[in-house]
């Protein structure tokens, strides 16, 4: 499953009806210099502290509200693009999945690979949007993909589990301040996510594959990825998608709601 594109070939389409360019950086950068055209969406910040069904749909509601913002649901293509491939630019396309949408896109190397190009550059400007937290009870108006996300519960019954997060957060060393504990679910694989990038943009499929496979990942059995709030986990899901692993969900709580959940098991240290 492609899922990326390349600044040459954007370049080729600016200006084609139907087509959006989404930056997901920092507002103030996007002001700075940003792509031509480019809109901006925050997806980074908004996380749901219960993957609950209320809590999914009210993701799904804060998300549909952004997105009808900005008239991306009458798009044909968009394009999700950072400073590289990261942690943002997959969370974006996530989230468009998320909706229903087709035709979404990562721009492999991000803008990085664009100044590399040496394409245009143009300070950011018009119509900017946040994911924030919807009214309590509030459910999208569209049909969502529901399949797409781990609930607290499936989490803790799924086959396959994949944390992408630090090494240190793996093993409980390092401690989030918003945790009430540190270490990762039991049973779960580790593949830091960073290592499913090299130079600003996704590893081979290849490469990918044999890193999961390295892990004791399948591709005949569903997958689950998790980190501390679900972005790093939208990263590896793609790198997966790409090296034909088909069935990948993310668990949208991550490791902050699953921390906070007393009655739940943990595991530490190597």
């Amino acid at each position: 499953m492609a899922v990326t594109i390349d600044a040459k070939a954007i370049q080729a389409r600016l200006g084609e009806a139907g087509l959006v360019l989404v930056d997901v950086r920092g507002i103030e950068v996007w002001h700075e210099a940003s792509l031509p055209g480019a809109i901006h969406l925050n997806v980074y910040d908004y996380f749901i502290p219960q993957s609950d069904e209320a809590g999914i749909a009210s993701l799904a509601a804060a998300t549909e509200a952004a997105f009808e913002s900005l008239k991306l649901f009458e798009a044909k293509t968009v394009v999700f693009f950072e400073e590289d491939t990261g942690m943002i630019s997959p969370r974006g396309l996530w989230f468009h999945e998320f909706l229903g949408l087709e035709g979404g896109l990562i721009l492999d190397g991000g803008i990085k690979a664009w100044r590399a190009a040496g394409l245009t550059i143009e300070p950011g400007k018009g119509p900017a949007a946040i994911i924030a937290p919807a009214e309590e009870g509030a459910a999208p108006s569209r049909p969502f993909r529901r399949e797409l996300i781990a609930s607290i519960d499936e989490t803790g019954q799924a086959a396959m589990l994949l944390d992408v997060r630090r090494r240190s957060e793996f093993t409980g060393e390092f401690v989030h301040p918003c945790c009430a504990r540190a270490g990762r679910i039991p049973g779960c694989s580790h593949i830091f996510w960073e290592d499913l990038i090299e130079g600003g943009a996704y590893r081979t499929p290849a490469e990918v594959a044999a890193l999961a496979l390295k892990a004791g990942l399948r591709k005949d059995q569903p997958i689950v990825t998790y980190c501390h709030r679900g972005a790093r986990a939208a990263t590896a899901l793609y790198a997966l998608r790409q090296a034909g692993f088909e069935d990948v969900r993310v668990f949208v709580g991550s490791w902050h709601e699953w921390a906070g959940r007393n009655d739940l098991p943990i595991a530490s240290g190597a």
